[in-house]
């Protein structure tokens, strides 16, 4: 799981798949994407399309392609989602929506 940003965005280190409070707003978004995945006739432009949407997903799931194939650097989303797989693309997901989720009860809780 990644950390999540609960200062304003001025005072985050530029982390491109961190969630942010503009994550919120994106909620519809990998709604669709979670859509698609589950569909068996989608391919991985159709997912590319959706995570494209969704910066932090879309830097989460670059991140761990490289980490499991440095060699591989001139590769689109499409692909990169195509060589990983939709079972690593959903567990890329999972844990972007458990962020989301900690992030969304960080700024729902009472403070201090």
């Amino acid at each position: 799981m990644k950390p999540v940003a609960s200062k304003p965005p001025s005072q985050v280190v530029d982390d491109p798949a961190r969630v942010t409070h503009a994550d919120l707003a994106r909620i519809d978004t990998i709604s669709s994407l979670l859509v698609t995945l589950n569909d068996p006739r989608a391919g991985a432009d159709a997912l590319a399309r959706h995570a494209c949407d969704i910066p932090p997903l879309r830097a989460r799931i670059s991140q761990r392609f490289l980490r499991s194939n440095p060699g591989l650097t001139r590769h689109g989303l499409a692909q990169q989602i195509a060589i990983l797989g939709n079972r690593v693309v959903e567990g890329i997901l999972l844990e972007l929506l458990e962020d989301v989720v900690a992030l969304h009860s960080e700024l729902q809780s009472p403070k201090r």
